[in-house]
């Protein structure tokens, strides 16, 4: 293979997979190793058929374009992993495969392309991270009701503190009550300031500290709170580094497994993992890649509707009833901010899983 069709293969975010005659592996680009989590001097001479067993649907489609010299395309594709949790969901995918012939016509084996269905380019997620006209609705609503409440409050106390037969007792509750209700008005303001300031310089820190800090912080809480709540950290330390800003990423975890123990009634567990992300892959040009690793912290807690999941990252959209409804909105914003994607995926009754993708230091690989 020429040096310039090499380079071109291997700058490409899609996994290309190339089978000679017999079905087993001559070449997998990087995007493809990144998939399968090996490396192709490992992975090359093994069968279709060992790379993609437990996908049937994958071990047809290479199948077909091999042994019946027909191209084919199969969308939604489930692939099974060995390097996925048990718990993930299997990996969907769009597969196509087309026939490779000789120069007699000759079948001599088959390319296979793997784009995972989760992929997402920095100008899709952008456009996914702006504001539609539903949220703008529902924060400028949320605005006006989260200041007007208070103020309703402060008003009232007011006038109590003014009139004549108040006693001294009453007015020192009143004045209290102005200061209670002031100081929710200022702690709405400082988290509008917070997320109108421009992001921060991002810069490279490990993970497993970060997440081992924010475990503890919310173990405190769940004690306080009377609660019997069990965490499970699946994180390799040999993960490398990720690019952000540690304090904003920090806060954006602590404020998910906050929403993660008060979903929990009384009993139960919250899971939290970190590796590598196959689904999401960014080109940088000239052949660079933008790696992402993953953190899914996952409850057993009530879960949500269809409707409200839908509606999670919406300022001011909140179940609870003294919550503010902007910390997932945070939460989002302190990782798009970095590069990175929030998404969360919920059901009634059986609990929710929140995943963040963020960029891993450039120049870094995850251990093989």
């Amino acid at each position: 293979m020429s040096d310039i069709y090499r380079n071109a293969l291997e700058s490409l975010n899609t996994g290309i997979l190339v089978f000679d005659g017999d079905g087993k592996l001559a070449y997998m680009n990087p995007a493809a190793e990144e998939i399968f989590q090996g490396s192709a001097q490992i992975l090359k001479g093994k069968h279709y058929r060992t790379l993609f067993r437990g996908s049937p649907s994958a071990v047809r489609i290479a199948r077909k374009a091999i042994a019946e010299n027909a191209a084919v395309t199969g969308f939604d594709v489930e692939l099974r992993l060995s390097h996925r949790g048990a718990e993930l969901p299997p990996l969907s995918a769009i597969i196509g495969a087309s026939p490779l012939s000789g120069t007699e016509g000759e079948p001599q084996g088959a390319v296979v392309s793997i784009k995972p269905a989760d992929f997402f380019t920095m100008a899709e997620q952008d456009e996914m991270a702006a504001l539609s006209a539903e949220e703008m609705q529902m924060l400028a609503y949320g605005i006006a009701h989260e200041i007007r409440n208070p103020l309703g409050g402060i008003l009232g106390a007011a006038q109590w503190i003014l009139r004549r037969e108040t006693s001294d007792e009453e007015r020192s509750e009143g004045v209290r009550l102005i200061q209670r209700e002031a100081g929710r008005i200022n702690n709405l303001v400082e988290k509008m300031l917070e997320m109108g300031k421009s992001p921060r310089s991002a810069k490279p820190f490990p993970l497993l500290p970060l997440l081992l800090e924010a475990e503890e912080l919310l173990k405190s809480e769940v004690r306080a709170k009377g609660k019997e709540i069990s965490f499970e950290r699946r994180v390799d330390p040999s993960l490398p580094n990720v690019s952000g800003h540690p304090d904003t990423i920090f806060r954006a975890i602590v404020n998910i497994l906050k929403n993660s123990v008060e979903a929990i009634e009384g009993k139960g567990t919250i899971r939290i993992d970190a590796r590598m992300n196959v689904n999401f892959r960014v080109s940088r040009g000239k052949g660079r890649k933008l790696s992402f690793l993953e953190i899914s912290i996952t409850d057993d807690g009530a879960g949500m509707s269809e409707e409200d999941s839908r509606k999670a990252f919406l300022p001011f959209f909140t179940t609870k009833p003294m919550g503010t409804g902007l910390g997932l909105v945070m939460a989002r914003q302190a990782v798009t901010r970095n590069g990175g994607k929030l998404e969360i995926k919920s059901v009634r009754g059986a609990g929710t899983t929140v995943r963040i993708s963020l960029p891993v230091e450039p120049g870094k690989k995850a251990a093989r």
